[in-house]
C-alpha cells in the first residue's frame, strides 16, 4: 500500500512492536507475528476511514524516515511524506479499494531528499468485512529500494543490449560511414537519456578534435573543430585513460581543462570514452553531456564504452575497405606511369650527369629512394605510415647528424610516394654540397599539421646548419625541378626555399588528402592524379 505514516502518541515507545489495538483487533498471536515484522523491517497499519484515523506500529515512522513524533495519524499526514509525484497514484489505489472492497497495493517513493537516491517503499492491504462495523483498511508496507533498482537496472540492460544489438547489425549493413555515426548518435541519446551526443575524430597530429556527429549541439558545430586534444585538455585526458571518464560538475573540475563550447551550451555533468583502434592508435572520443549534475552509472559507463568499440571496428573495416579500393586503382595507375617516370627520371639524371659512372650513381639512388617509399606502401598494405618510419628509411646513414621534431602525423599514400622523392633529393644535395658535405654540419627537420583553408595540412622545413653558405643557383637543376614537380604539382603542395649564410633552408606545405577516418567522399573514389 501507500507509504502510510506511523501513529505516535505519548505512550508509545520507538520499539514497542505493533499497538496493541492492531494486534488484537486481527492477529490473536500478534506478539510472535510483531517480533518477526519488527526483525523484518515490515511495517503495520490500520485506517478507520469514518474517523480517519491511521494507526503505524512504531517502526513504520522509522521506515518513512519520519522523526519521532513526526506522524499525526491522519491519511494526509502519510500523503505528505510521499513523493509528490507518486501522491495521486496513491490515493487513487485507496478510493479504488473502497469502492471495490478489492485487495490494495501499490508503490510509491518518499518525499526527495537532496543528492539523494530515490527511496521506495510498497504497502498492500484490504478493507475490512463490513459486519466489523466501521469501515477500516489494514495491512503491511515495506521498504524495496534495493529491489526497484535492480528491476530497473534490468530494464536498462535490457534496452542498452537491444539497441547495442540493432546498431551492430547497421554497423555490418550499412556502407555509409556517416550514416553510422549519425544512428549511433541516436542510439545513445535514446538510450541514456541524455541532451548532448558527441562523436569526435581526433585529427592528424593528435592535438584537435573535429565533430563528426552529433545531437543538441548548435548547428555551426558540425564539421568543425571544436575541441583540443592538447596535453592538460578533457580530450587528451579521455584519450590517455585507461577507462571512461565520468564527470559528476564539470564547473568542479581540476583534472583537466573543460572546452569553452560545453560550458556555452550548459553542460554540467559529462561521460567520455576513447575510440580506440589497433596499435595503440585512437580514431577519436565518443561523449555525452547533460544539462544537470548526473551519477552515470557503471552500466551506463560500459554501455558507452561498447558503442565505441563498435564504431572502432566499423571505422576500422571501412578503412580497410577503403583501402583496397584505393590499392587497386592505385596499382592501375601507377602500372601506367611508372615506366615513363623512369625513363623521365633517367632522361634528366643523364642530362645532368658528368660521366656514366656518375649517371649511374645518381640514378641508383634515386631509383632507390622511390623504391624504398614504394615497399613501405606496398609492405602495409596500402595503410597509412607515420612521417617517422618514412625519415628513417630515407635518412638512415645520417641520424646522427639529425634533429628531429614534430608529431608522428600518419601519411597517405601519396604524400609518402612525393615526399620520398622530395626528400631524397634535399638529402643528396646536402651531402654533396650542403651542411651534411661537413664533418660538423647539422640538418634540422620540423614540421606541424594545421587545418586551412585545403584541409590538414603538413607543413615541413628543412633547415641546415654549420655546413657551407648556400648560395641561389643561376638555374634550377633537376633536383629541384622535382621537388616542385611532386609537391607543387601533383600534391598542390608549397615549396620555398632560402639561401644565406648559414645554410639552406627549405619550407614544403603539403596537403594531406585522406582524414584519418573514412568519408562519404572517399567511399565513393575519385580521379586519379597523373
Amino acid at each position: 500500500m501507500n507509504r502510510v505514516e506511523a501513529q505516535n502518541s505519548a505512550s508509545s515507545a520507538p520499539h514497542e512492536g505493533l499497538p496493541d489495538e492492531i494486534g488484537k483487533a486481527f492477529f490473536p498471536n500478534f506478539a510472535t507475528i510483531r517480533a518477526a515484522l519488527d526483525g523484518a523491517r515490515i511495517g503495520v497499519w490500520c485506517w478507520d476511514v469514518a474517523a480517519d484515523k491511521l494507526i503505524w506500529s512504531s517502526n513504520l515512522e522509522a521506515i518513512h524516515r519520519l522523526p519521532p513524533g513526526g506522524f499525526d495519524g491522519t491519511l494526509a499526514g502519510f500523503l505528505r511524506a510521499v513523493h509528490p509525484n507518486d501522491r495521486g497514484s496513491v490515493e487513487t489505489a485507496v478510493r479504488e479499494a473502497l469502492r471495490t472492497h478489492g485487495p490494495y497495493c501499490v508503490r510509491y517513493r518518499l518525499r526527495a531528499q537532496e543528492d539523494e537516491e530515490d527511496f521506495w517503499l510498497e504497502a498492500s492491504g484490504m478493507v475490512a468485512p463490513r459486519d466489523t462495523g466501521s469501515e477500516r483498511m489494514f495491512g503491511l508496507a515495506w521498504e524495496i529500494s534495493g529491489r526497484v533498482k535492480l528491476e530497473s537496472e534490468l530494464r536498462s540492460r535490457v534496452k542498452q543490449q537491444e539497441a547495442l544489438a540493432q546498431l551492430g547489425e547497421r554497423a555490418l549493413a550499412q556502407a555509409d560511414i556517416e550514416r553510422l555515426l549519425s544512428d549511433a548518435v541516436s542510439t545513445v541519446a535514446m538510450t541514456l537519456g541524455v541532451e548532448f551526443v558527441e562523436i569526435l575524430e581526433l585529427l592528424p597530429g593528435n592535438d584537435a578534435l573535429l565533430l563528426r556527429a552529433g545531437s543538441g549541439w548548435k548547428s555551426e558545430l558540425a564539421r568543425a573543430t571544436i575541441a583540443s586534444a592538447a596535453s592538460g585538455s578533457y580530450g587528451r585526458y579521455t584519450l590517455d585513460s585507461l577507462l571512461p571518464v565520468v564527470t559528476e560538475e564539470f564547473a568542479a573540475e581540476t583534472r583537466f581543462r573543460v572546452d569553452d563550447y560545453l560550458h556555452e551550451h550548459g553542460c554540467v555533468a559529462g561521460l567520455s570514452v576513447a575510440i580506440a583502434g589497433r596499435d595503440e592508435r585512437f580514431y577519436g572520443i565518443l561523449g555525452v553531456c547533460t544539462k544537470s549534475r548526473r551519477r552515470f552509472t557503471a552500466q551506463e559507463t560500459a554501455f558507452l564504452g561498447a558503442i565505441a568499440n563498435l564504431l572502432a571496428g566499423a571505422i576500422a573495416r571501412r578503412q580497410l575497405e577503403q583501402r583496397h579500393e584505393l590499392m587497386i586503382r592505385d596499382m592501375r595507375h601507377r602500372s601506367g606511369n611508372l615506366f615513363s617516370q623512369l625513363l623521365a627520371l633517367f632522361s634528366q639524371t643523364a642530362r645532368n650527369s658528368k660521366s656514366i659512372p656518375d649517371l649511374a650513381n645518381k640514378y641508383r639512388a634515386r631509383v632507390l629512394a622511390l623504391a624504398s617509399a614504394q615497399r613501405l606502401i606496398t609492405e602495409g598494405g596500402g595503410k597509412s605510415i607515420p612521417i617517422m618510419d618514412l625519415l628513417y628509411t630515407l635518412l638512415g646513414p645520417y641520424l646522427d647528424r639529425i634533429s628531429f621534431s614534430g608529431p608522428n602525423v600518419e601519411l597517405e599514400s601519396d604524400p609518402v610516394f612525393n615526399l620520398s622523392a622530395a626528400l631524397h633529393e634535399l638529402a643528396d644535395n646536402a651531402v654533396k654540397h650542403g651542411s651534411l658535405s661537413r664533418p660538423k654540419g647539422e640538418l634540422e627537420l620540423s614540421w606541424s599539421v594545421s587545418r586551412t583553408e585545403r584541409g590538414m595540412t603538413l607543413a615541413l622545413d628543412w633547415v641546415e646548419k654549420n655546413g657551407p653558405p648556400a648560395r641561389r643557383p643561376r638555374k634550377l637543376g633537376f633536383g629541384s625541378r622535382l621537388i616542385a614537380l611532386v609537391i607543387e604539382r601533383q600534391l598542390n603542395g608549397e615549396v620555398t626555399r632560402s639561401f644565406s649564410r648559414k645554410g639552406l633552408a627549405v619550407h614544403m606545405v603539403v596537403p594531406l588528402t585522406h582524414e584519418r577516418w573514412p568519408t562519404r567522399a572517399a567511399a565513393e573514389g575519385g580521379e586519379q592524379k597523373s
